[in-house]
């Protein structure tokens, strides 16, 4: 296979954000983006257009997308104007009609052609979805104002780098940085830089070689696998997951912050989580805000049964979650397993009024809420049901055997872990140096890493995973 910084041949790997052309194109935008610094509509038009363009790229389909934007834009202006409830009701149903009408329909029409469409639709828009429906759906709840600035809002919601796979911004937060003067100070110049590297590092360094050396091969063939290289197989999963998405996130992030734009955080140590609540408040932290605030909280729960309203309303809500990721028996699994679990949680704390002061009650919540999820990860992971049952069956059998773990495999998810440890502190540190540093060190900073990248990373890039989503 090629490598990720040499030519790609298909339309789905060609501007990943882990390639070279995603960032000869960031490079180009950035260039024209500065250039018209001062004049901020041409600053805008320029972003525009490098968001069409980006979108062009998976499919000329795609190039629509701005008319489902400007419904809701024209929504916003609506709600703006009309007080009465039952024009802000019928407003957003036009919003919520589109969105989850463009959601369903490119999740649905794949699956009901037998994926005969497949290379048409490259480009999920789930979370374009979401970042626009809570624009509206705040706007109906007079959380903010609408905008009037049309080109601002286009700019905001086509979004190029939170585009494919978050992270997901509440469009109003967003709107705010649009509608004010860019800036780039060179703090955070270097800042996103680092965040770049990180990024690349995560995903073609980590995540890539986790999923080519050790996670593919388990889970595609479990029955050749002892059960605990199968386990570390299911560890690997969980590593690969994590800097996979941390790291599109991390480049992102780093993306939009080259262009005075500041996108929200995205996780913060998942793994070591105490629970299976605090895992969601650190992991994919703007899908799972997303879910609270607009699906959760508008649940009915009653004061008299809150054990059985909550739990309910946590099951509905990860049930639905899963199914968002995929419909089909293993997201749905997934995700009633996670509802399943936050009840139990909320039960715990209900009836347990104080947290245990004790370290190794926190050491046991960690180990315990990372074995869950790490279960769970498996009917996420497994291509089918029967893939499923038959990863569990290879742990169920109690065999010893390690002959396919090579030390390099081992090694790479020790660093994995290490380094998903690291205290956030020191990436704050790291990003002051940076920071200081003159641009021209920077540069040189970045082009050794990713000739390093390049050296090591002989294998190429695999698409992101949540970029399917």
């Amino acid at each position: 296979m090629a490598s990720s910084w040499g030519s790609r041949n298909s339309l789905e790997t060609f501007m990943l954000v882990s390639t070279a052309p995603f960032f000869v194109f960031l490079g180009a935008v950035c260039l024209l983006y500065w250039v018209t610094a001062g004049v901020r509509r041409l600053q805008l038009a320029v972003l525009l257009l490098a968001n069409l363009f980006f979108l062009a790229h998976f499919s000329v389909i795609y190039l629509a997308l701005p008319l489902a934007a400007t419904a809701d834009f024209l929504v916003g202006l609506g709600m703006g104007k009309w007080e009465r409830i039952g024009a802000r009701r019928l407003l957003l149903g036009v919003s919520l009609a589109v969105n989850l009408g463009l959601m369903m329909g490119l999740k649905l029409v794949p699956l009901l052609a037998a994926n005969r469409f497949a290379w048409l639709f490259t480009l999920s828009l789930s979370f374009y979805c979401f970042q626009s429906l809570s624009y509206t759906i705040d706007l109906y709840f007079g959380e903010m104002q609408p905008t009037r600035d049309y080109l601002a809002y286009l700019g905001a919601a086509l979004f190029f780098p939170s585009m494919t796979a978050g992270p997901i911004p509440r469009q109003g937060k967003l709107l705010e940085q649009f509608c004010r003067p860019f800036g780039l100070t060179a703090e955070d110049g270097g800042r996103a830089l680092l965040l770049i590297g990180m990024g690349l590092v995560k995903k073609l360094l980590i995540a890539d070689y986790l999923a080519n050396n050790l996670v593919g091969r388990v889970f595609d063939t479990p029955a050749l696998y002892s059960s605990v290289e199968t386990l570390v197989g299911v560890y690997g999963y969980a590593m690969q997951l994590f800097f996979d998405f941390s790291g599109y996130t991390d480049i992102a992030i780093g993306a939009a912050l080259l262009l005075g734009i500041q996108l929200p955080e995205n996780f913060r140590q998942p793994y070591l989580s105490v629970n299976l609540a605090d895992f969601w408040r650190r992991w994919h932290i703007t899908f799972s805000n997303w879910l609270r605030d607009y699906v959760f909280d508008v649940l009915p729960k009653r004061r008299k049964h809150p054990l059985l309203s909550y739990s309910y309303a946590f099951l509905i809500t990860f049930t639905l979650g899963g199914l968002w990721h995929g419909i089909s028996w293993n997201f749905l699994i997934w995700g009633v397993l996670h509802g399943l679990g936050l009840g139990v949680v909320f039960a715990w704390k209900l009836f347990r009024k104080l947290p245990s002061p004790y370290w190794w009650a926190k050491a046991l919540g960690v180990f315990v809420t990372f074995h869950f999820v790490c279960f769970t990860w498996i009917f996420f992971r497994a291509s089918s049901l029967e893939n499923a049952m038959g990863v569990l069956r290879s742990l169920g059998a109690m065999t010893w055997a390690t002959d396919n773990l090579t030390p390099l495999v081992l090694g790479v998810l020790l660093i994995a872990a290490i380094l998903h440890c690291f205290p956030p502190r020191w990436f704050e540190i790291s990003a002051g140096l940076a920071g200081r540093m003159p641009f021209w060190v920077q540069g040189l900073a970045m082009a050794g890493l990713i000739l390093l990248i390049q050296t090591l990373a002989g294998r190429g890039s695999a698409p992101f995973v949540y970029g399917n989503f």
